[in-house]
């Protein structure tokens, strides 16, 4: 059977520092890949609670200022033996997305 890519961004593998603001509590987490649509979060999904929707911060390589983004817990699910969250990031298309956008293009190339 063959797979059909339903992704409309491409995603790169990629750890980054990443900060979860849950209400008045602050995660530290990585990322395992991000794209301009979302990223893998490896956290175990029981440190989110009954949470759905998050206000992530990333950092990137290069950049003075940390990407702050709203996303929305799609799933969890196992990697490489380690367990996370997929995320999709929420809102319209900003300077935060044209920095991961700069990011993902420049791992691409």
């Amino acid at each position: 059977m063959n797979y059909i890519e339903k992704r409309i961004f491409r995603r790169v593998d990629a750890e980054l520092p990443v900060d979860l603001e849950l209400g008045s509590e602050t995660v530290q987490t990585t990322s395992s890949n991000i794209s301009c649509g979302g990223m893998f979060l490896l956290i175990d999904p029981d440190k989110l609670g009954d949470q759905h929707k998050l206000d992530v911060v990333i950092h990137l390589p290069n950049r003075k200022n940390p990407v702050k983004m709203s996303a929305e817990i799609l799933r969890s699910e196992s990697v490489d033996d380690r367990r996370g969250v997929a995320v999709q990031f929420q809102g319209l298309y900003n300077d935060s997305m044209l920095e991961i956008e700069k990011f993902v293009k420049g791992k691409l190339n």
